[in-house]
């Protein structure tokens, strides 16, 4: 078969531009530090990049709905410490005040004192967190205590996704830990009781009230000790999913990422590449370079 020029012409062609698309491809790499940039380069790496991405983003997205989470438990751990103190100070009022040798004023002052701490503590328990009240289950939108201590949350608990697939409960109940729902103690009613007797000046009564202060104290340290196992889940998670997240950009920078000195490498190799056709061709058609580039 007769080779005419034409033929000679076409397989330059067809080199030259096989040329420019290697010198292309290895600049991209170098250029982006990727040694897949588009999916044709390699699907078999390029269905790991995604599945490896996918990875990242999740546990990306889970550790920041965990961190935000454990904000607002650690919110709640100092709020139920400062409910435990002020209910502690309570009871230690009606032990102080069960004894006759108090007078009516002293515990008409002391009385003043329980009405307070029953104001900071529905404070306490309308705490929030970015807009959130954190103690009012799923029913964030509003305090959950009015002044008098009464409840209008919801008994939900709320949860987070702490792993792939697993959650965790993020909140714990204050009707339980404040209204004693489920057989408890109302503490806001315990506080109302005491402030009455000790207004009225009503020994008994005080000392009666004795129990429910001490029962009252016991159950916001048991909310406290659940919340801190709220805490110390959220640090577990945390710590395995910051583990997780790296092993995962681990494996997509092993798969995605060019080595530096190789890339660099093809790239050297491939515009020798290309030079080299573009003289061939030049010589093959009597042609300057610059005639050929026109």
């Amino acid at each position: 078969m007769r080779v005419t020029n034409q033929m000679v012409f076409e397989a330059s062609r067809q080199q030259i531009a096989a040329s420019r698309e290697q010198v292309f491809n290895a600049s991209q790499q170098v250029t982006t530090g990727e040694r897949v940039v588009h999916p044709g380069d390699d699907p078999g790496a390029a269905g790991a990049i995604i599945a490896h991405s996918l990875s990242v983003q999740r546990f990306d997205t889970i550790g920041k709905a965990v961190s935000a989470a454990s904000d607002e438990a650690q919110l709640a751990d100092g709020a139920l410490q400062s409910a435990s103190e002020l209910m502690t100070r309570a009871q230690q009022l009606a032990v102080q005040m069960g004894n006759d040798s108090y007078s009516a004023s002293d515990r008409a002052g002391a009385a003043q004192e329980i009405r307070d701490i029953s104001g900071q503590l529905a404070a306490l328990m309308n705490t929030q967190e970015a807009g959130r009240y954190i103690f009012g289950g799923n029913a964030d939108r509003t305090p959950p205590f009015d002044s008098a201590g009464n409840y209008s949350g919801d008994t939900s608990i709320r949860q987070v996704e702490v792993a792939p697939g697993l959650l965790q409960n993020a909140s714990i109940r204050a009707d339980v830990a404040l209204k004693g729902v489920g057989g408890g103690v109302d503490v806001f009613a315990s506080l109302a009781s005491l402030a009455t007797s000790l207004s009225s000046n009503d020994g008994v009564g005080v000392r009666a009230s004795v129990a429910t202060m001490s029962s009252s104290v016991d159950q916001i340290s048991t909310a406290l000790t659940q919340n801190g196992g709220i805490l110390d889940g959220f640090q577990s998670a945390m710590s395995i999913g910051t583990n997780s997240k790296d092993a995962a950009s681990k494996l997509l920078s092993a798969v995605q990422d060019a080595d530096i000195f190789d890339a660099t490498s093809n790239l050297t190799k491939a515009q020798q590449g290309l030079e080299a056709s573009l003289l061939v061709a030049s010589k093959s058609f009597n042609l300057s370079l610059m005639d050929y580039l026109k």
